[in-house]
């Protein structure tokens, strides 16, 4: 437990870092992505829409742990944002604090699915 409140210090500390030096500005903590891409947005509501399927199946049935689920649904979403920016928001260099993001989350699932923590 204490290795994944490091991971989320550590994944906050090097964002704010991130930040300072490449100068970029702080997003909104809260809300929804403005996609500028419209394939990458349809990917996105297809992802929401299994990811609900998919935790109410596991529900169900219990095929894996439902931290697994959304681990792995933080990785996609950040991922197709990050891709978004990555194309058509190079100059902002919000991609690359969406990219060291995703990385965390992938740090945390996969310690969380090894049974590490």
């Amino acid at each position: 437990m204490y290795i994944l409140i490091m991971l989320v210090v550590a994944a906050v500390v090097v964002d704010f870092i991130l930040r300072k030096v490449l100068d970029i500005p702080r997003s909104k903590f809260w809300g929804k992505y403005e996609y500028e891409s419209l394939a990458l947005e349809r990917w996105d509501k297809y992802v929401m829409v299994v990811f609900v399927l998919f935790l109410i199946l596991d529900m169900i049935f219990i095929v894996v742990e439902p931290y697994i689920v959304s681990f792995l649904f933080l990785v996609v979403n950040i991922l197709l944002k990050s891709i978004d920016e990555w194309k058509y928001k190079q100059e902002t260099k919000e991609y690359v604090t969406s990219f060291v993001q995703m990385g965390f989350f992938f740090t945390a699932f996969v310690l969380l699915a090894s049974g590490r923590i």
